[in-house]
This record gives C-alpha cells, structure tokens and sequence, in this order.
C-alpha cells in the first residue's frame, strides 16, 4: 500500500493525468480545451458523480454550522454540478474555477512544496446566471511524506551538514470550489476525484486536506464591536492631532500664550522636537549612544527580515541549507547580540538617570513615580499595537499566506492583557501577542528591580559591587546549568528544542541580568568617577583597547562560524553551554568601552560617526520602530499571492521596503501616541519655572512710559541642563532581538 501511495502521490503533485485513458466514464466529456486533463477542470466532474452516489444513499440534507456561517451539503452538491455543466459549455465564469486552482509545481525538489494558484480571481468567481455560484479558495494540504521516503538521495556528498534538513511532509494546493461547500465538504470531494485518478488507498482519510481556518470567499465585511472602538479611537486621535495643530497656528500667528495641554497633540509643536538636532557639549550627554542604538535597531529589523523571509514560498527554499554555511549568515544566526547592545545601554542610562535624580534629592528615589513614568511612557505605543492587531489586522491583508503568517491576532486573543502589564515571557512564552514585546518584558521587571541595585550602590559605593558582582556570575551559572540540563548547542537552528531554548534562556529576566547588570555597574564609574571630565591615556593603550573591543566582538559574531563548515564535527554541549552566557558579556564589554573611549576623547572618527547629528533625531524613533516593525513585516510577507526567490540580495530588497513603511509608521506613532503622552504628562506633572522678583531698577522701568523706554536686548535666559541623551528614551530604552531561529521565523 505505502509503495503504491508513493508513487500514486508523484502524479498528484504533477496535477495532469494526461496519461490516463481520455474513453475512462469520469473524464469531462464535452468539447475539448487545452485543460481538460488537469485534475482542477475533472474534480468538478467527479465531484458530481460523488454528489449522484451521496443521493442515491443518503436521505434528507447535511448542514454543517460554524461560528460565522452554515454550509449546506445539498445546495454545495448543486453548485458544483451547475460549474460542472457550465464547464462543458465553455462559460467563462465558470472556468475561472478550475483557472484559479495551482499547477504542476517548479522546484519541488529545492523545497518549493506550494502551488498557490490564484487566489483574488478564486474569491472574485461568480455565476452570470440568475442562480448566484460564488468561488471559495481553499489551501489544501496533501500528505507526501511516503513519496519522499521512497526517492534515492544523491550521496554522502551531498549531506546537510549540522542543519537538520528534513524531508517535506506536506505539499499545499490551491482549489477553488463553490462558497456553499464546507471545509469538510471539500475535503470528502478532493478526496474522492484523487481516489479516482490513483485508486482507493492513495488518501489518508483520516487526515483532512481541506480545513475551515484555511478557506476563504468574498464575504462582506461585518464589523466587530473593537472594530468599530478602534475606528472611532484612531479617527478621535487624528482628529485631536488636526484640533491641536490648528490652534498652535492660530495662537502662534496671533502671538497669544498657548496652554501646554492644548499643544500635547499638535504636530507644529512635536514634530520638530523629533526632528529638530541641536547638538550641546554636556558632560550629561553621551552622545555615542545614538548611533549604537540606530545601528542596532537596523541590525534588529534586518535580523527579524530574514527570519520572516525564509518563511515566504521560495520556489529555491532549500537554498537556505547552504545559506547558513555562509559567513554572511551569521549576522542572522548571532544577530541575537544587538540585545546585549540595547540591555548595556538600559543598565547604564538608568543607572546615570537615576544618579543625577538622587544627587538633586540628597540620596532620595521617589520609586512609586518612577514606576508610574516608566509605565505610562512605555504602554500608549503598546497598547494601539495591541488594539490594532486585535481589530483592524485582519483586514490588513488576504491569500494564502495570510492562512499561514497573518495569525497575530490568534495570538493576541488571550495574551494581550500579559503584554500590557510586562509579564508576557514567563506567562506566554510560546505566544507572545507582540512576538519582540519580550524585551519589553525583561526591561521593565529589571527596571522595577533596579532600586535593589541602585540604593546600595548610591549609599556604599564599591562596596556594594562585590555582592552585584557575585550575583552577576550566579545568573551566568544559571544559563551554563539550563543548557547543560537540557541539552542546548551552540546554534539554535541546529537544536531539537528550539522552543524550550527560547523560554528557558532567551525570554527570561534572570537570564538578561548579567549583561543589563555591566552595562550598571559601567554607569555607576562613569557617572562617579568619570563625569564632566575626559580620562587621559596613552595611544598605545587607546589602540589595544580599541583592538580587543573589536577582536572580542569579532570572536563573539564569527568565532563558531567553523562549526558550521561540511567537515567540521558538531560542537560538544558544553561549548554551547560555555559561549551563550560569556558571548553575551563579552560583548557588552565591548560597547563599554566604546562607550567610555568616545565619551572621553578616544573615539576619533569612530565617535565623530556615531555622535553625528543624523542618529539623534533617527533614535527618538526607536523606540516606535521596535514595537511596529513585526507587524509591518508580517502583514507584507502575509500578503504576498506569488512565488518569490531565496538571495541575500532579495532578502536586502524585502528589509529595505520594510524598513521604509516602518519608519513612516514610527512618524506617526511617535506624533499621535509617545510624544502627546510626554507632552501631558509635562503638562500635569511639570513645575512651573519659578518667577524672578523684579529689582527696584527693573520696577523703575516697568513704570516708565513705554515710548521712553530704551532699546534693550530681552535678557538670556539660563539654559536648563538637557537630560542624558534624551530624558523622555533614558529609562525606555527598546532593545530590538532576532530572539527567533531562522528555521522557525
């Protein structure tokens, strides 16, 4: 039976039978066309035949109710008897069913496992008739794990290395078939003009081809109660945005004062403190840091790019097993260590923030307000994201990817409280509503715990760093305990676990501590010993500082790139277990010293680079950019009815498109969402400048007669000391990953 299933399983996946014997009793009888062989125009003559065979043995009509809709068997047999005989006349709306089904696929054995057909001329199908046939597009799934197992590999010298390849299982197919037809309906038909081209056994009927979740027709749009709650909340904040604008014009051209809750929204106000770069020499301002965190957050779109990418249908999809041989892929497989980046920046910038805090207070940290802050500056993005996923995503896109990438709602139904409160990677690890919201997560519980670390370091200085230290290596001894004990490697495509790995070492806070905890400690001397002025040093020691940095960040990216090569032994546990903890510190050292050259003189073009005024403005997008660009990339790559091609230079394509839209979605959040949210939190929590009492002689010249006042020049007001880098990012600092492996995007 398996070897005949096997070789029955070919020719379907071929789609023609034009082998078969034109005078067999189910073939289209009727005139010819050049398509009468294919298995989309004959499965609406065998369909019928099943429909005759349904009647003569069953009584009285099959509904089959579904949450949305009701199908009914009978007016599903009637349909596609009328397509049948309509076939037969050459009607072209009802050739259009069999035109839109998927053909014989091209590069089925370079992993090309889908024949989409054409879904928007499936879904746009109607009878000219007065009886209304609609199409309904299906993405069925056939079994061809047999056929698989029974082709003769090339050899040896061909094997896939560590990257397990394995062979596909599933080959997906496009039908088209009446909207009045249910998904098992369709299955029993699909499964039956089969049956008859390969014989009885070829099925597995136990396992449905054709599922509801993977069916779709024209229907008109019926919108949901949050569908409308969203309608209204983003027309309401438009709407307050134009309002807003407008009077900040008015009272400007009429030099009236201007209330600062009125202006919250207004985009004259808040666009040009976006893109508005002033450079000042502070020692407060260490401006390097914009350009690590725009490199980075490129680093994290480009990473989370191709992870998205190897999911779309390559019709070369194999070529991803070469791929990862490449050098060039491990700036996908290692592109984790831009997190390293973003936790070193947010240890040090909280530390500094709240040091300069506690220095203006005497030792004193308002915690309850600082969690509030922290909280109401983080949520307003996440939260439209969340609300647009649950509501508007689903119109966001439509066709057969979007059966297989457009879920992100599915994800959010019950998870989206656990993303709003930042508890997400230990509550729903495995269904995150904002798949990157994790870092989100880990930053905000390691904010909340940062006054453990920051109060002692604040009384006891470096005496407090030998218990942080200790715990620093603890956390470090966990990671090394949790990939000995459960069997981690040195890569995650190459692990059998990759899911596990994620939960257990990728997601959690105490596994993100150490590095978070270097880049505190790196704030705690530059902040005390360090601030306001620039530490001399020799060039013999600048340039080795500025070798090891960068020898130590090359080891981490291509150091186990060997292990990947055709005759390279996989790496033993312990080298996993050894290199995740200690790549990630090393790491992070490195951008500390970078951090600490540039802030100090010793950073040449190096610092001129990343402290250029481009990087400042780009930064205040950041943060936006990194809860936005996942669903940017989803809904693209969702939306995608065509065949693509696996290349870097498609891959550079796809980011470069993606990247654009996400920027100009980041411009719109950070104006409608961050920058009001700042701007009426300032507006309510603020302190008012403290009004100057006016010296007798100003008195004298206030009660002057104003055309005998003297031309004065207005008096220079004290500039007010700007915040490190940027006080409204210093504690929400996004921190971008490629938490996922490339083989499970």
């Amino acid at each position: 039976m398996k070897d005949h299933f096997s070789v029955l399983a070919v020719a379907l996946l071929i789609v023609t039978v034009g082998a078969q014997d034109p005078s067999s009793n189910y073939l289209l009888t009727g005139h010819s066309t050049p398509w009468s062989n294919s298995l989309a125009h004959q499965f609406f003559s065998l369909a019928s035949q099943h429909a005759l065979l349904e009647n003569r043995t069953k009584s009285g009509l099959v509904k089959r109710v579904y949450e949305d809709r009701t199908f009914d068997d009978d007016l599903c047999d009637r349909d596609v008897t009328f397509i049948r005989d309509s076939i037969d006349n050459l009607e072209e709306w009802a050739l259009e069913f069999p035109d839109t089904w998927g053909r014989m696929p091209m590069g089925l054995f370079w992993g090309h496992t889908i024949s989409m057909g054409q879904y928007e001329e499936c879904v746009a199908a109607t009878s000219t008739h007065t009886e209304e046939v609609r199409g309904q597009y299906c993405l069925a799934s056939l079994n061809i794990t047999t056929f698989y197992q029974s082709v003769k590999k090339r050899g040896e010298e061909f094997t896939r290395i560590s990257y397990k390849q394995t062979d596909p299982q599933i080959f997906e197919l496009g039908i088209c078939v009446p909207k009045t037809c249910s998904a098992e309906k369709a299955d029993e038909l699909l499964k039956y003009a089969i049956s008859k081209f390969y014989g009885q056994d070829v099925t597995d009927s136990e396992t449905p081809m054709v599922t509801q979740t993977r069916c779709k027709y024209d229907a008109p749009i019926e919108l949901r109660g949050i569908d409308i709650f969203a309608i209204i909340f983003f027309s309401l904040i438009i709407f307050f945005m134009v309002a807003s604008s407008v009077y900040d014009y008015i009272q400007t051209r009429n030099g009236a004062p201007k209330k600062p809750l009125l202006l919250a929204f207004s985009v004259l106000t808040n666009a040009p403190k976006i893109f508005t770069v002033k450079k000042v020499n502070n020692p407060n301002v260490i401006h390097c840091l914009n350009g690590l965190r725009c490199f980075s957050m490129m680093w994290v779109v480009f990473g989370h790019g191709y992870m998205t990418f190897y999911d779309l249908p390559h019709i070369n999809k194999n070529k991803f097993y070469t791929w990862v041989q490449t050098p060039y892929s491990m700036l996908v497989q290692n592109g984790s260590l831009c997190v390293d980046t973003f936790f070193f920046m947010s240890g040090l910038l909280m530390c500094w923030g709240a040091f300069r805090e506690m220095e203006r207070t005497k030792g004193k940290l308002n915690i309850p307000m600082m969690y509030f802050h922290r909280y109401i500056r983080l949520t307003p993005v996440v939260a439209v994201v969340v609300l647009y996923i649950m509501s508007l995503y689903k119109y966001s896109g439509a066709g057969p990817m979007w059966f297989k990438l457009g879920t992100q709602d599915k994800r959010c139904a019950d998870t989206w409280w656990a993303t709003l409160i930042y508890v997400q990677n230990y509550a729903f690890p495995y269904s995150i509503c904002i798949s990157q919201s994790w870092y989100l997560a880990v930053d905000t519980q390691l904010y909340f715990l940062s006054p453990l670390f920051l109060i002692p370091l604040w009384k006891w200085g470096k005496k407090a760093l030998v218990p942080i230290v200790i715990f620093l290596i603890l956390c470090l001894g966990g990671t090394f305990a949790t990939f000995m004990l459960n069997d981690f490697t040195l890569f995650r495509v190459q692990d059998d676990h990759v899911d596990l790995r994620q939960r257990l070492t990728y997601y959690p806070t105490h596994t993100r501590i150490p590095t978070w905890l270097i880049g505190v400690i790196f704030g705690y001397f530059l902040f005390t010993r360090n601030r306001g002025r620039q530490i001399p040093m020799s060039k013999p020691m600048v340039l080795t500082g500025w070798f090891v940095a960068f020898g130590t960040m090359l080891a981490c990216m291509w150091g186990p790139y060997w292990r990947i090569l055709p005759d390279t032994p996989d790496s033993p546990l312990i080298e996993g277990a050894f290199f995740e903890p200690l790549s990630r510190t090393s790491w992070a050292l490195s951008i500390g010293w970078i951090v600490w050259a540039c802030y100090n003189g010793h950073g040449g073009l190096i610092n001129d680079f990343l402290s250029w005024s481009f990087f400042t403005g780009f930064s205040r997008l950041c943060y936006c950019m990194y809860v936005i660009h996942r669903i940017v990339q989803l809904v693209n790559a969702a939306r995608l009815q065509t065949d693509t091609h696996f290349s870097n230079y498609d891959a550079i394509l796809r980011w470069w498109h993606d990247f654009g839209i996400t920027l100009c979605a980041s411009i719109f959040a950070t104006l409608a969402f961050e920058a009001p949210i700042l701007g009426i939190e300032k507006a309510i929590f603020g302190k008012p400048a403290p009004k100057k009492k006016p010296t007798p002689g100003e008195l004298a010249k206030t009660a002057a007669p104003v055309e005998s006042e003297p031309e004065t020049k207005p008096q220079a007001v004290p500039e007010v000391e700007p915040k490190l880098i940027e006080e409204t990012k210093a504690d929400v600092t996004p921190i971008p990953s490629s938490e996922e492996n490339p083989s499970k995007a």
